[in-house]
């Protein structure tokens, strides 16, 4: 059971990663991305906040309020965004839970259990939901800032 658990979580760090390369490509050098050394944070130590927006997140690198970044989102179990936008696409990896993210009005969700991912092209409608009974968190990038467009 432990070593599933672990290709598990590998499967998931390895998601994440994949999703977030082609981002970083186009974000801009290393130095404007990171600073000059190595740095492993577990998640126990994310420091989780509410946004202007009211999105519980924890900030990976960058900064979601002003440009480039990755950061941490969780969602409680069986909630839903509001239909909105974003300026910039994103990816959305899922690390817990099951997350779908549709157009406005779709017919069915798509369920995307731990270890999936999403593409979120900026400027179109869509809504986020958490379709787990349990907390969903997810790891999202973007080469721009995080706005929550409202959107009816």
């Amino acid at each position: 059971m432990t070593s599933t658990l672990t290709r598990t979580k590998r499967l998931m760090i390895a998601a994440a990663i994949s999703a977030t390369l082609p981002l970083l490509a186009q974000a801009g050098t290393a130095s404007e991305l990171y600073t000059d050394a190595s740095k492993v944070v577990p998640i126990t130590e994310l420091k989780f906040y509410q946004n202007k927006e009211g999105l519980t997140i924890a900030n990976g690198w960058g900064d979601p309020a002003n440009g480039a970044h990755s950061n941490y989102i969780k969602m409680a179990g069986g909630t839903a965004s509001g239909v909105h936008t974003h300026t910039d696409s994103y990816y959305g990896v899922v690390i817990a839970g099951v997350v779908a993210n549709e157009a406005p009005g779709s017919s069915q969700d798509h369920p995307l259990p731990a270890g999936s991912y999403w593409y979120q092209k900026g400027g179109e409608r869509h809504v986020t939901k958490c379709v787990s009974q349990t907390e969903c968190l997810f790891f999202v990038t973007s080469k721009g800032p995080f706005d929550y467009l409202q959107s009816k």
